[in-house]
C-alpha cells in the first residue's frame, strides 16, 4: 500500500509541466536537504563538527532528519510550499517559516533541538558550517543543472519549460554566492539567506502545481532583478571601503 500511494503522489507531480517535473521528480530528496542546508546549517557540517569533537551534539537530530521517508518528506514540503505560494518573500517570511516548523510534529522537536545546541559554538565555527552546508547545496544545484542542460537536447522535452527552470536555478546559484560572501558579524540575520530559502521551496511551490508557470516566470524575473540590486549594492559599498582606505 505504501508503495502505491507514493506512486499516485508522484503522478500528480507530472502532466502540463512534465518537462520540469520529471527532473524536480527525480531530485526531490535534493531538494529537501537544500531546504534544510539553509534552515539548519549544522546539517550539512558534520565532518567540520566532528574535527571540532561536537558531532555528538548534533548527530542524533541529523540522522533523524536522514531517515525522513518519502511520505514524511512530503508532507513537510507541503507545509512549506503551502506557505510561498500566495506571497512574496516578505520581512516576516522567515518567522512564518520557523513558525510553521513548531506545528509539524516529524520535525519541530529535532530542528528545535539542533538551532539550542547552537550555543556550543562560538560565531566563526557556526559560520564555517553557514559555509560547508551553502557549498553542498551549491554542488546540488550543479547536478540538477548539468540534468537540465543535457535534457534541453531531448526533441520531446519543452524547452521553454527547461530554460525558465535552469535560469532560476542559476540564479539560486548566484544567491547562494552572495551568501557565502556574508561576513561573520552577519550569520545570524541575512536577507541573503531568507531569499536562498525562499526560492528554494517556491521551486517546490511550481513542482507540485501551487503557482503557475507565469508565476514561476515572473519570479524569475523578480530574482533576476533582486540578484542585480543586491550585487550593485555590494558594489557601492566597496566604493565606499576604498574612499576610506584612501
Amino acid at each position: 500500500m505504501k508503495i502505491e500511494h507514493i506512486n499516485i503522489m508522484e503522478s500528480c507531480y507530472t502532466g502540463e509541466f512534465g518537462s520540469v517535473n520529471s527532473i524536480l521528480n527525480s531530485f526531490s530528496t535534493d531538494m529537501f536537504e537544500s531546504i534544510t542546508f539553509v534552515l539548519r546549517p549544522v546539517t550539512g557540517g558534520i565532518d567540520y563538527l566532528r574535527s571540532m569533537r561536537q558531532s555528538y551534539l548534533f548527530q542524533k537530530g541529523i540522522n533523524k532528519i536522514s531517515n525522513l521517508d518519502y511520505e514524511q518528506r512530503e508532507k513537510i514540503l507541503d507545509a512549506f510550499t503551502d506557505l510561498v505560494a500566495t506571497r512574496t518573500n516578505d520581512k516576516n517570511f522567515v518567522k512564518d517559516l520557523e513558525k510553521t516548523i513548531t506545528e509539524l510534529d516529524e520535525i519541530k522537536d529535532i530542528f528545535k533541538d539542533l538551532h539550542h545546541q547552537r550555543v556550543n559554538m562560538n560565531t566563526k565555527q557556526m559560520h564555517q558550517i553557514l559555509n560547508l552546508s551553502l557549498q553542498k547545496l551549491n554542488g546540488r544545484i550543479v547536478s540538477i543543472r548539468d540534468v537540465i542542460n543535457s535534457e534541453m537536447w531531448n526533441v520531446d522535452q519543452d524547452i521553454d519549460q527547461l530554460l525558465v527552470l535552469n535560469q532560476v536555478f542559476y540564479l539560486i546559484q548566484e544567491t547562494t554566492k552572495e551568501a557565502l560572501k556574508i561576513p561573520v558579524s552577519k550569520t545570524s540575520d541575512s536577507q541573503v539567506l531568507n531569499k536562498l530559502v525562499f526560492s528554494l521551496i517556491y521551486v517546490e511551490a511550481f513542482h507540485r502545481g501551487k503557482v503557475t508557470f507565469d508565476d514561476f516566470q515572473v519570479f524569475h524575473s523578480f530574482l533576476s532583478l533582486s540578484n542585480y540590486i543586491d550585487s550593485q549594492n555590494v558594489k557601492d559599498n566597496d566604493a565606499v571601503f576604498e574612499v576610506l582606505a584612501l
